[in-house]
């Protein structure tokens, strides 16, 4: 490559790094998540082993097609790369895409079992490190593709032979020799000594953000100053799986520079994520939680997460390849960049025992619980990685509600209206019907419909309130194991409630005293099905676990033995109450059947007063599920002696009733 690009450019060129062509042979290279060998890769680290994902700067997939020189001698046909037919088709492709081949717009690319390699080469390479986007080519014979990913998809370029055009060749070789980190795809924000030649660790890293984009946390004043952090090498850089999404990497993070003076001296975390762009940004969720539980509940502020400061580029800011190929996105694909500064907090998986656990959860509990109750605002994503924790002064624990940017505030009465006319609309046959035999979008908990196939991560949007109340997108969000039966068992994703988010931190709970070890600080795999990435399968494993009690038992035949009380005082009463409320919708389904029997047959009379009995059913069922009863399972008083502020002059009361 030196010799390439001294000829092309004769003068010296800056560069933050040398890199080198690496031919990987049997070596594989290690990850986190996956070991892959591609065939060649940029790396600042010779030779083939010791290279890590982290560090690739490019890779590629090199594929040589065997060519049967005999029968091209004997005029039998060309190689078949070149018949005429795929001179056609490759023809086709470049007039149809303009150069580009793109994931936008959700339409699929043609790709070989072998570029599929160069795709599954760019998702580990976004799975590692702090990067934006990862680039990387596909060589078959005599034709490259160039390949590019990041958050919103990939793009495949058509191809050229770099026989018949070196020119390009050359380009692209020296555009790679050239180009800085960021260029490569590594974060803008992430900087290098000048004199560091290798880019194989964050030894010598910082985080430097630019004057007149940050903004700090609770009084939303915007700095003139840029701001400086030194990354905790003691501490493990994080990206969640995955080159489409939010990308979620957290850096550990020192102050330097102008930092401390206005975030003070704790420990920090960088949070980089790239969440849709129309979706409201998770510091605007926590400036208003935060706000709210000042106002109203300030005992409860220190279970929120504490954001520092904040930025947010959209793709051209962040000089993102795509934004300059004219590749149209879909709306609901359009993501942007958002950085939060936050105090740094333990992993759940850091807790000691089940004490230090009940403390976590019952804190989080609580907290949640006033959120809903003083800002209305639903986290969607309850889970164990968005609980953690720290220790105070006196090395007690104190529980975090984290990740808020799945969050959602509360809709309207109307809303929730409609959305209950419309869980039994759908479910009902009008009545003298006799053509109407199916009852076309319901899902009952004893069958669940084979056709509905939905993958674990859900993008799709749908739009099911009916009637004069203006409809608002779809999702089914969360984390499998956690989310709601309910939310699983409609097929179109319900309005979102608080109850939910109560009957996924009893999925947690549950989840927790089955799988934790305390004294290896790890989550073991968990036997059920709880773990697949088929929603249909996580349904029909929750269902079971409600139904069936020796399912139920047997899923803590491994609990760690510090967790058994849990399981007997708090994990028993909690699956007691959830039952009850799924064998009532049961109870509604087999009425409903009844009354559409009915309906069928003309019988009106029976039909009203099924009607009436279904719709007390299902009033019943909706007020099954209250903070109240949840935390009577616990054993826990609804309020603490310490709780300052009450929304109303009758707070227990008040509490018993908010669904």
């Amino acid at each position: 490559m030196d010799a390439l690009l001294t000829h092309l450019f004769p003068e010296p060129m800056p560069r933050e790094v040398k890199s080198n062509i690496v031919v990987i042979e049997n070596f594989k290279v290690a990850g986190d998540y996956a070991f892959f060998k591609p065939d060649l890769i940029w790396s600042t680290t010779p030779g083939p082993t010791n290279q890590r994902w982290d560090w690739l700067l490019l890779c590629a997939e090199v594929k040589r097609e065997k060519v049967d020189a005999k029968a091209v001698l004997q005029g039998k046909g060309p190689p078949p790369e070149f018949t005429d037919e795929k001179l056609k088709s490759r023809k086709r492709r470049a007039a149809r895409n303009n150069g580009v081949e793109s994931s936008s717009k959700r339409r699929k690319i043609d790709v070989t079992p072998h570029e599929a390699q160069t795709a599954k080469y760019l998702n580990e390479m976004l799975s590692h490190g702090i990067r934006s986007y990862a680039s990387g080519f596909f060589i078959k014979n005599k034709e490259i593709h160039l390949w590019y990913g990041d958050r919103m998809g990939l793009v495949k370029s058509c191809a050229f032979d770099w026989q018949a055009k070196p020119d390009l060749m050359a380009l692209v070789f020296a555009a790679v020799g050239k180009a800085t980190l960021a260029q490569l795809g590594i974060s803008p924000f992430l900087k290098f000594s000048p004199t560091s030649p290798k880019f194989d660790s964050y030894e010598d890293g910082h985080i430097v953000l630019p004057a007149g984009e940050v903004v700090i946390g609770d009084s939303h004043e915007r700095l003139e100053k840029g701001m400086a952090f030194k990354i905790d090498t003691t501490r493990k850089v994080w990206t969640d799986w995955g080159a489409v999404g939010r990308g979620t990497t957290v850096v550990p993070l020192e102050a330097i520079s102008v930092a401390p003076e206005w975030l003070g001296t704790d420990a920090l975390v960088a949070k980089m994520a790239w969440p849709h762009a129309r979706r409201t940004p998770e510091e605007n969720f926590i400036r208003i939680v935060r706000r709210k539980l000042q106002e109203k509940a300030p005992g409860y502020l220190r279970h929120i997460v504490d954001v520092k400061c904040f930025m947010t580029r959209n793709i051209k800011g962040m000089r993102l390849p795509r934004a300059f190929m004219g590749i149209e996105l879909a709306e609901i694909d359009k993501r942007e960049f958002r950085l939060i500064i936050m105090k740094k907090y333990d992993h759940l998986d850091r807790v000691d025992n089940a004490d230090e656990f009940r403390t976590v959860f019952e804190h989080v509990v609580r907290a949640h619980h006033w959120v809903w109750t003083t800002s209305g605002v639903l986290h969607h994503d309850i889970s164990t990685s968005n609980i953690m924790f720290y220790r105070d002064a006196n090395r007690h624990v104190v529980g975090v509600l984290c990740d808020w940017d799945m969050a959602e505030e509360k809709l309207s009465d109307g809303e929730y209206q409609a959305s209950d006319a419309h869980f039994l609309s759908v479910r009902l046959i009008p009545r003298k019907d006799p053509a109407a035999t199916t009852v076309p979008q319901g899902r009952t908990l004893s069958t669940i419909d084979e056709q509905d196939d939905t993958p674990q991560t859900i993008k799709g949007l749908d739009q099911i309130i009916p009637g004069e109340h203006p409809p608002r997108p779809r999702y089914r969000t969360g984390t499998g194991r956690f989310i709601a039966l309910d939310v699983l068992l409609e097929k179109e994703p319900p309005l979102h409630r608080y109850r939910y988010e109560l009957e996924s931190f009893f999925f947690l709970i549950s989840y927790v005293c089955a799988v934790f070890d305390p004294k290896e600080h790890k989550f073991r795999p968990f036997s059920g099905a709880w773990e697949r990435g088929n929603l249909e399968d996580v349904s029909d494993a929750k269902l079971n676990f409600y139904m069936n009690w020796k399912s139920f038992e047997s899923s803590f035949d491994h609990s760690h033995e510090d967790f058994r009380t849990l399981v007997d005082k708090w994990v028993t009463p909690l699956w007691r109450l959830f039952r009850s409320a799924a064998k009532k919708r049961t109870d509604i389904d087999d009425l409903v059947d009844s009354r559409n029997t009915e309906a069928m047959e003309g019988m009106d009379g029976m039909v009203a007063k099924l009607d009436a009995e279904i719709e007390h059913l299902v009033t019943a069922w909706r007020e099954m599920i209250t903070y109240g009863a949840f935390m009577k399972c616990l054993g826990l008083p609804l309020h603490l002696p310490t709780d300052p502020t009450w929304p109303c002059n009758d707070p227990i009361s008040w509490c018993l009733h908010q669904a």
